[in-house]
């Protein structure tokens, strides 16, 4: 601002108005360009770091039954095993691996999200709740941890899919998808899958989160470029993460030994998947299968992915 001022004293009084507007007008133009460069990536920064993420609650859409959601729709909850689930635990480069094999084609087999209590959907409120009640609540066959949360107000930073309907509009870099007919895939979709970006109209039931792990049979972990940014997450921690094997089965995958994104790939790539994500892990890792608690979580959650059958 000093070398401005010099050069306007070396002029006519008479252009100093004309000089000044002009100046005024160059900075306001480069805040608003700045500004619009400037919010993606604060979008993504925010709800990574755990800021509130920018995301849209789809009140709008939800069918009158939003509720029912929350509390899960009725569903197989005998306390018989299934032969379509399996949990084992392996020694996968010197750590410690629970993995809990799902068959989607099984009889009755369902995966879905369960939400906390005090969530209320149609008012885009998120609640929180211990891991231990959610799954005495909804009974499921299996839970694990899902998708990151907003520690202050709860909201998720992935996008959900819950009985056909996109409940919740967020981030995602990856998104585990489950169709109508059964198949189980995972999709890589860089920094963003939302409503605007398209979802496939037989998804029944989808939960975005990351980095990706493995896609195509190789390790392919690339956090910056899926806008994953905060140094604590490249820290090692407790890990949670979901594959599918070639034949179409789902893993849920469990390492109480903290460790990095780059080990975690590499276990899950060993363990057989064709496709693997990374879910919320640290503070929020859990598991529970066949009525055993395996992984519990530090903090109270806000989602689940389960199975029941």
């Amino acid at each position: 601002m000093r070398g401005v001022a010099t050069a306007a004293r070396t002029l006519p009084r008479s252009r100093r108005p004309a000089d000044w507007a002009a100046v005024l007008a160059l900075a306001v133009y480069a805040l608003a360009v700045a500004a619009l460069v400037a919010t993606p990536i604060a979008r993504q920064v925010a709800a990574l770091r755990g800021g509130p993420p920018e995301s849209v609650p789809l009140f709008a859409s939800l069918p009158e039954r939003a509720q029912q959601l929350v509390l899960a729709p009725k569903r197989n909850v005998s306390s018989e095993r299934s032969p379509h689930i399996h949990r084992d635990w392996r020694l996968i480069g010197g750590v410690g691996v629970h993995v809990v094999t799902v068959n989607p084609e099984g009889e009755n087999v369902q995966i879905v999200i369960g939400l906390a209590q005090g969530t209320v959907l149609s008012e885009g409120v998120f609640g929180r709740e211990g891991f231990g009640n959610m799954v005495r609540r909804l009974r499921p066959r299996v839970a694990i941890d899902g998708t990151y949360f907003h520690l202050r107000n709860s909201e998720p930073v992935g996008s959900l899919v819950m009985e056909g309907v996109m409940v919740y509009d967020g981030l995602c870099s990856s998104a585990l998808v489950v169709t109508e007919e059964g198949d189980v895939h995972i999709e890589h979709h860089g920094a963003i899958m939302g409503r605007y970006a398209g979802w496939p109209r037989d998804v029944r039931t989808a939960l975005c989160s990351g980095p990706t792990l493995v896609s195509h049979g190789q390790v392919h972990l690339n956090p910056y470029d899926e806008g994953f940014g905060d140094p604590a997450l490249f820290s090692v921690a407790r890990r949670s993460a979901v594959g599918v094997t070639p034949e179409g089965k789902l893993l849920l995958v469990v390492v109480e030994t903290p460790i990095t994104w780059n080990k975690l790939a590499n276990i899950m790539l060993q363990l057989g998947v064709v496709e693997a994500m990374n879910l919320d892990g640290g503070g929020s890792t859990a598991l529970y299968s066949n009525g055993e608690f395996i992984a519990t979580p530090t903090r109270p959650l806000t989602n689940l992915l389960m199975v029941y059958d």
